[in-house]
């Protein structure tokens, strides 16, 4: 099968691999398939909804690869977007795979099939993170001021947390998206305005510390050489992460680099993401460890945005509030740590561990839709014999 690749990140360092041509070289797949990869992405360099209905699809089954979640202009989950583009196209079964892990629970749609695979390969390696003198007890990266990232440092903020931990934000960078244009937006509760209301007027007469740390240059930098090189010595310093995801006011959570550089950075994960980020991780990553019995992440099915953001700080404060000795809890959670970061890097930079765990996932697709796949016999070469004399 010919794998069509309509567009894929201009820079980053996050090229598709080869885990389609792979899995078609040694499967036998009793019917055509047509196959496309693309960065989804409705504004700049990538392919979108109307880039897609051009094409004239001409198989029953049709697979788009998709670097990145699907989102609409606005950066919200593109879910009216991509149910109207299956009703679109009764003829056609689509089997997408992107990275919105969980996304196929907001769906029941009779030709759509929805998962996640490892359909990238960073241009170099994460490394561990294997010393820590922990000055600051927590961290919380933002590249950009997104709504809900102003918000949850607001609330970090309100606590005073902020004398305890490290925050970095570009400020010279407007959102892109305003508060109405959230369609899943949920209004503050009563009982937590006056908390957002107090931090966020800290945050806008920026009246506290930002982290001095170079932004990330989209034109220049890669992921993993941005982490290696300019994030490293600051994830020496904090043991604790407050991890702001790309989406949050969203009934299912969207994925990044941001979740996978803190296995790396073996730090305590406090995540700020739509509804079901922890439980997703742990299906998707299958055995890792994301701390239950030091972390409450008992935010995490929470559906009311705001409650679910103030729960995630409020239960965890014993890691935020100075009370918690860092620095020793880290020491002593070592072999944990090291078992998530072994598990990762395989799933993220070893081939073999890829081509196993997607095969599964592309076979287990095709089926849905009833095509018959089998495994291609490795012929074995006969040695030649020497004759007796």
């Amino acid at each position: 099968m010919e794998v069509k690749t309509l567009s894929s990140f201009r820079t980053g360092g996050i090229p598709f691999n080869d885990t389609l041509e792979n899995f078609f070289n040694t499967h036998n797949v009793k019917e055509e398939v047509e196959c496309y990869q693309l960065l989804f992405c409705p504004y700049g360099d990538g392919t979108c909804f109307s880039d897609l209905n051009k094409i004239n699809f001409q198989s029953r089954v049709v697979i788009l690869n998709l670097a990145d979640n699907i989102i609409d202009s606005r950066d919200n989950f593109a879910i009216r977007e991509l149910t109207n583009f299956c009703n679109t196209h009764p003829e056609q079964n689509f089997i997408i795979f992107s990275w919105n892990i969980g996304f196929w629970r907001q769906f029941n749609l009779p030709n759509l099939y929805l998962d996640t695979i490892l359909n990238s390969t960073l241009s170099e390696k994460l490394k561990p993170c294997k010393k820590k003198n922990i000055s600051n007890r927590w961290l919380c990266l933002n590249s950009d001021t997104k709504l809900h990232k102003v918000m949850s440092v607001s609330y970090l903020l309100s606590k005073s947390y902020n004398y305890l931990g490290d925050i970095s934000f570009n400020l010279d960078t407007p959102s892109l998206v305003r508060a109405d244009d959230y369609i899943r937006f949920t209004p503050i509760p009563n009982h937590l305005k006056e908390s957002f209301n107090s931090g966020f007027k800290i945050f806008k007469d920026r009246d506290f510390d930002l982290l001095n740390i170079s932004n990330f240059d989209k034109d220049t930098d890669t992921v993993a050489g941005n982490y290696n090189r300019k994030l490293m010595s600051t994830m020496e310093t904090i043991g604790v992460e407050v991890i702001n995801g790309t989406m949050f006011f969203e009934n299912t959570p969207g994925f990044s680099e941001k979740e996978c550089q803190n296995f790396f950075a073996k730090n305590f994960p406090i995540y700020i993401n739509g509804v079901g980020i922890v439980r997703e991780i742990k299906e998707f990553f299958s055995g890792i460890d994301l701390f239950d019995d030091i972390i409450d992440h008992s935010y995490d099915e929470i559906e009311d945005h705001f409650e679910r953001m103030a729960a995630a700080i409020d239960k965890n404060e014993h890691l935020l509030d100075g009370s918690t000795n860092i620095q020793e809890l880290w020491l002593d959670n070592q072999k944990r740590f090291d078992s998530n970061v072994e598990l990762v890097s395989n799933m993220m930079h070893d081939e073999t561990t890829q081509n196993v765990f997607n095969a599964d996932r592309i076979k287990r697709a095709l089926m849905h839709f009833n095509v018959s796949v089998t495994k291609k016999r490795v012929s074995k070469k006969k040695l030649p014999t020497l004759n007796s004399k």
